[in-house]
C-alpha cells in the first residue's frame, strides 16, 4: 500500500525560534537551589529536576567578569551544600554529578523550605555571609522546591522580602506544587512543574526561568549596548547569509488534539539513564525524505530539527563524548549527502545543512523508496567507530510497503544488528495511517510524529539519550516495558556470607563507577524482572537451591530495615510468611518458593554464616558516566 500525505505550515525561507537574552550588563550573580529532599518522593525526579537544571545552564557563559553560578544542594545526604560562586562552566557539572549520585546512593531525606531560606542568608546574602555578591550586580536566586508546608512556607516571608530589598530577585520552581501554597511568602517570579513534566520540560519552562527569572532587567538599569547574556537554543537559527529562496505563505492549519504516541513510562521510583545531549557518545545517521510530499515547509522543518539537536551536541574528536553524524537523502533514488568524516564541528555541520544546494529544496517526485536510502544507512552506520551506540533517523513524510520499496526487513536487519531506529513521520493528525505504518519499522518506544511538534525535540533528546544508555559488559540493564533505565546488575559465581558479597560488589564495578552494591528492590515490577534474570543465569549444577542476597539489612542503631545505598523509606517488601525474624539474622536474601519458577521471596539470614550468591548494582553508561568502546 502506498500512502502519501500533505502537510500545511506556515512557511518561510528559514524557521527560527531562538530566544536570545540580549540584556545589559549581562552580568549576573546567579544562586541555584537544588531540591534534594524527601519531597521530590523518588531519586528519579531529583535527578530530572538536575537534567532540567542542565538544560537551563549548559549555555550560560560563566567568567568572573560575567555570569557567576553558586549551586546550593538542598537536603543531599541529609545536609546542605553550597560553595563560593563558580566561573567555570565544567565545575558546575561535575557539581551537578555528585547531587545526583547523592541521591542515588543515600536516598531522600526529610526537610523544609525556611531552612533552605536561611542556609542562602546566612551563606549569601546576609551582612556574615560566607560568599557575598559582587558589587553593581544585578543579582538573582532561582530555587527548585517541592515543599508544600503552608505554615513552614509562610515563615519565609519576612526574610525574602529583605532579600528582595537587598536586591536579589528570587525566582521560585514549584516541582508538584502549585503556586497557591507559595502565597504566603515573597518572591519575584513563581514557574510551575509537575512532577510527570520533569521527564521532558518544555523548552517554553526553561524559557520562562530564562527570561522571567534571570535575564530581565531590575529597575534603574539601563542597556547602552545589546550583549548577549544568555542563549537557549530551542531551535537554531539559520545562517541568513544562505537562505536563497522564498516560498509562497499557506493558511495555518490547527492540529486537532491526538493522544502521545507512546504509552506513559511504568511508575516506580527507577534511577532514570542521565540526559545530557553535550555529553552524548553515539554515532547518528539522519535519512531524510526529500520527495514532493515532503514539501520545502516540510523540509525545512526538518533541517531545523536536526540543527537544533546536533547544535547541543559535540562533534569534536579531542573531547572524549563526542558525536559522529552523517545524512542521507532520499526519493525514489538515495544519495548521501554528509558522510561522518566530514565534520568535527558542530557549527560547521549545521551552517552546511542550510547552505548545501541538495537540501534547498524537494524532489519534484512523488515515488519514495525508503529501502535505497535505509541500505546507504546500513552501510554507513557499519563504517563508523566501533563499540560506539548508533542509531538511524528517518524523516518521512510518505511510505510505500509494497515490492522493492518495502523498507521492513533492512530496517529489522539493522535493528538485529544492534543498531536503534528513530521515525518521525511529518504528517496532519488525521493522517494517521503514515504513523502507524512508519512506526513499524522504529525501535520500541521510537516512532514519533510531527504534529506533537511542541514536544518533538524534547521527545529526539530522550530517544538519543536511551540509545547512549547501556551496561558495562556483562552486566544486565533494567529495561521496563521497553524503557531502559540507569540500573545495571550483575550476580556473583561462588557462594559467599551476605557481609563478604557485600564488598564483593564493588569492587565487581571497579572499572565503572566503582560504587556497586547489593541490589536495591524497590518495587514489584523491579522484584519480577530481578527474578527473571537471576534465574536465567542459575546453574543448577554449582548451586543447589536458587537464591541471592539483596543490599538490605537490620541496622541495630536505627532500629529498623534500611538498604545499603542509604534509602530507609522504601515502602516495597516481599517478605516470605514468618519474616522478618531478626533471631535467624539481621541481612535479607531473597529465596525461590519451592514448586515456582521465578517466585522468591525475602527471608532473614545470619549476616556471616549464611552463604548465598549475590546481585550486585551498578549505575549504567551514559551521559554521566562514561564507558570505553568495546568492540561488540
Amino acid at each position: 500500500m502506498f500512502v502519501r500525505t500533505w502537510i500545511l505550515f506556515l512557511v518561510f525561507p528559514v524557521i527560527v525560534s531562538t530566544n536570545e537574552c540580549y540584556v545589559t550588563p549581562c552580568t549576573r550573580d546567579i544562586i541555584i537551589v537544588v531540591d534534594g529532599s524527601s519531597s521530590m518522593q523518588t531519586s528519579t525526579y531529583v535527578s530530572q529536576e538536575i537534567n532540567m537544571i542542565t538544560k537551563l545552564t549548559y549555555s550560560w557563559t560563566l567568567d568572573e567578569s560575567k555570569v557567576r553560578l553558586a549551586l546550593v544542594g538542598a537536603y543531599f545526604g541529609n545536609e546542605f551544600n553550597g560553595l563560593d560562586y563558580f566561573t567555570d562552566g565544567s565545575l558546575v557539572e561535575k557539581r551537578l554529578q555528585s547531587f545526583r549520585l547523592a541521591a542515588m546512593q543515600y536516598g531522600l531525606f526529610n526537610g523544609d523550605f525556611n531552612t533552605t531560606v536561611r542556609f542562602l542568608d546566612e551563606r549569601y546574602v546576609g551582612q556574615r555571609a560566607n560568599f557575598g555578591p559582587r558589587m553593581n550586580v544585578q543579582k538573582r536566586i532561582v530555587i527548585f522546591t517541592s515543599h508544600s508546608g503552608v505554615d513552614d512556607i509562610a515563615s519565609t516571608k519576612d526574610t525574602l522580602q529583605r532579600f528582595g530589598q537587598l536586591g536579589y530577585a528570587v525566582t521560585l520552581v514549584g516541582i508538584g506544587v502549585s503556586e497557591s501554597v507559595y502565597k504566603s511568602t515573597y518572591y519575584h517570579k513563581f514557574v510551575s512543574v509537575q512532577l510527570f513534566e520533569l521527564g521532558v520540560v518544555a523548552q517554553s519552562i526553561i524559557d520562562t526561568i530564562t527570561d522571567d527569572g534571570i535575564c530581565f532587567l531590575d529597575q534603574g538599569w539601563t542597556t547602552p549596548k545589546p550583549e548577549i547574556c544568555t542563549t537557549s537554543t530551542t531551535t537554531t537559527r539559520a545562517p541568513t547569509t544562505t537562505t536563497k529562496k522564498t516560498a509562497s505563505v499557506k493558511p495555518a492549519t490547527t492540529p486537532k488534539p491526538v493522544p502521545p504516541t507512546q504509552p506513559p513510562f511504568p511508575v516506580g521510583d527507577y534511577q532514570d539513564c542521565s540526559c545530557t545531549t553535550q555529553s552524548l557518545y553515539i554515532d547518528i545517521v539522519f535519512v531524510v525524505d526529500v520527495s514532493e510530499g515532503m514539501g520545502l515547509g516540510g523540509l525545512m522543518m526538518v533541517k531545523a530539527e536536526i540543527n537544533t539537536l546536533v547544535g547541543q551536541m559535540s562533534l569534536d574528536p579531542n573531547i572524549e563524548k563526542h558525536v559522529q553524524v552523517g545524512l542521507i537523502k532520499y526519493s525514489n533514488e538515495a544519495e548521501i549527502v554528509f558522510k561522518p568524516s566530514d565534520y568535527d564541528d558542530e557549527d560547521e555541520f549545521t551552517e552546511d545543512l542550510w547552505s548545501d544546494p541538495r537540501l534547498q529544496d524537494v524532489d519534484r517526485v512523488d515515488e519514495v523508496n525508503l529501502h535505497l536510502g535505509l541500505q546507504k544507512a546500513a552501510k554507513m552506520i557499519g563504517s563508523m567507530r566501533r563499540g560506539v551506540r548508533k542509531v538511524v533517523v528517518i524523516y518521512a513524510a510518505s511510505y510505500n510497503d509494497e515490492g522493492n520499496d518495502d523498507a521492513r526487513q533492512i530496517a529489522a536487519n539493522i535493528r538485529e544488528s544492534g543498531y536503534e531506529i528513530i521515525t518521525v513521520a511529518f504528517v496532519e493528525p488525521e493522517s494517521s495511517n503514515l504513523v502507524m505504518k512508519i512506526g513499524e519499522i522504529a525501535s520500541p518506544r521510537m516512532n514519533f510524529t510531527s504534529f506533537r511538534d511542541d514536544l518533538l525535540v524534547e521527545e529526539m533528546e530522550d530517544a538519543f539519550c536511551q540509545v547512549n544508555c547501556y551496561c558495562p559488559n556483562g552486566w544486565k540493564q533494567l529495561v521496563l516495558e521497553n524503557r531502559k533505565y540507569g540500573e545495571c546488575f550483575f550476580p556473583t559465581k561462588i557462594d559467599a556470607s551476605w557481609t563478604a558479597t557485600k564488598f564483593e560488589c564493588p569492587i565487581l564495578s571497579k572499572d565503572h563507577t566503582g560504587n556497586g552494591h547489593l541490589v536495591y528492590v524497590n518495587s514489584a515490577h523491579k522484584n519480577t524482572f530481578l527474578n527473571k534474570f537471576f534465574m536465567d543465569h542459575w546453574d543448577p549444577e554449582n548451586q543447589e537451591k536458587p537464591n541471592y542476597d539483596i543490599g538490605y539489612y537490620y541496622d541495630k542503631t536505627t532500629k529498623k530495615f534500611i538498604w545499603v545505598n542509604g534509602v530507609t523509606n522504601n515502602p516495597y517488601a516481599n517478605w516470605a510468611e514468618g519474616y522478618p525474624d531478626i533471631t535467624k539474622g539481621e541481612c535479607v536474601m531473597a529465596r525461590r518458593v519451592d514448586g515456582t519458577q521465578n517466585d522468591f521471596r525475602w527471608i532473614s539470614v545470619n549476616c556471616q554464616t549464611d552463604y548465598g550468591r549475590g546481585l550486585c548494582q551498578e549505575a549504567a553508561c551514559d551521559s554521566d558516566f562514561y564507558c570505553p568502546p568495546e568492540d561488540n
